[in-house]
């Protein structure tokens, strides 16, 4: 394996912004140890990462806990909270820079990353490992133009590589899991506490992922899905009201009748006339 860093570890910090526009504040690289411990840093500028060997592990409030492995992106946003550390049996090394100024969010929105986006997936590229060590060493010679310039061919880099992947977006793919765990649990009376915390998301993402692929809340696309199947039950099945109300994941057959009496104008027995054949 290509191993590009010369030492264990290397940190560069600059405090002189020479834009309040675009700036690199900090550059460094990192040969992780299998004991090294789970890292919490929300700090108050970008930082992205780009995994040259081994493999971690990465997430956020916002985004749910993804491998990478070497080739891979990840980004910290500004402000946010986040999770990362080593797998123990192959740790990973990984180069970074940190990004302030006020069009650091447009750069990075640019290239489709953000608090709900934060990894691009792709193949260990030696160009990409040799670009973020020009920045390194532009920085580390205090040779801020030559800095943004370089940091400038990364970001027009990481852009046309994406052009390049033909690829489903992370939040989507999230979104799919989500519902598929949805689908396997709707005798549960799932509750939408329930189905953030086993996506790792907060509630607050979860509904916007809803209105976002689906223009409902949670609550109204889970009640939705109940109604079908209790409908499905009464036509097909010959469980009695109380074992489809349970079944569909209602938490009594009671509750089951008024709500379906509301939704459709009829209560379930009725219902379940109309489809029986003389």
């Amino acid at each position: 394996m290509y191993n590009s860093l010369p030492n264990d570890v290397s940190i560069l910090i600059n405090n002189e912004n020479l834009s309040k526009e675009f700036n690199v504040c900090e550059v460094g690289y990192e040969k992780c140890r299998s004991t090294k411990p789970t890292e919490y840093a929300p700090i108050d500028y970008w930082v992205i990462h780009y995994c040259v060997e081994g493999e971690g592990f990465f997430s956020t409030p916002f985004f749910s806990e993804r491998k990478i492995t070497a080739g891979d992106f990840f980004i910290i946003p500004s402000n946010c909270k986040n999770v990362y550390y080593p797998n123990r049996e192959n740790p990973w090394q990984y180069r970074w820079i940190g990004f302030s100024g006020s069009l650091i969010d447009r750069c990075f929105s640019k290239l489709e990353l953000n608090q709900y986006n934060c990894v691009i997936n792709h193949s260990f590229d030696h160009r990409i490992d040799v670009l973020f060590q020009d920045i390194y060493e532009s920085f580390k010679k205090d040779s801020l133009f030559q800095t943004m310039s370089a940091s400038f061919i990364l970001f027009d880099t990481i852009d046309r590589m994406n052009l390049k992947v033909d690829k489903t977006s992370q939040a989507e793919l999230l979104f799919k899991d989500i519902l598929n765990f949805i689908d396997d649990n709707m005798s549960e009376n799932l509750s939408v506490n329930q189905i953030s915390k086993a996506n790792n998301i907060d509630r607050t993402y979860l509904y916007k992922l809803f209105q976002l692929y689906k223009s409902v809340g949670p609550s109204e696309y889970i009640q939705e899905l109940k109604l079908q199947k209790a409908c499905s039950l009464l036509r097909k099945s010959s469980l009695s009201i109380t074992e489809i109300a349970f079944e569909s994941g209602f938490s009594s057959s009671s509750y089951f009748s008024k709500f379906f009496h509301s939704k459709l104008d009829i209560s379930p027995s009725t219902y379940r006339k109309k489809f029986i054949v003389n």
